[in-house]
């Protein structure tokens, strides 16, 4: 079953950032740091509801054999 909910990573991305940004400081780049994050989570919620609208599926198929 899926876990619902998340961490705050927000401090996590930070190296993620800067090795894919090739930057050099966060703090310099504040604004666009934030729109990394929020474009991490969107993914991150758009997996959860994949992974979560297929079990869903998965247990209406049972329940129709039941």
């Amino acid at each position: 079953m899926a876990f619902i909910g998340s961490i705050n990573r927000f401090n996590e991305f930070r190296n993620d950032f800067l090795r894919d940004t090739g930057l050099t400081s966060v703090e310099a780049n504040m604004g666009l740091y934030i729109q990394y994050v929020t474009a991490r989570f969107a993914d991150q919620n758009h997996r959860l509801l994949s992974n979560l609208s297929n079990e869903i599926q998965e247990l209406q198929k049972v329940l129709k054999k039941v």
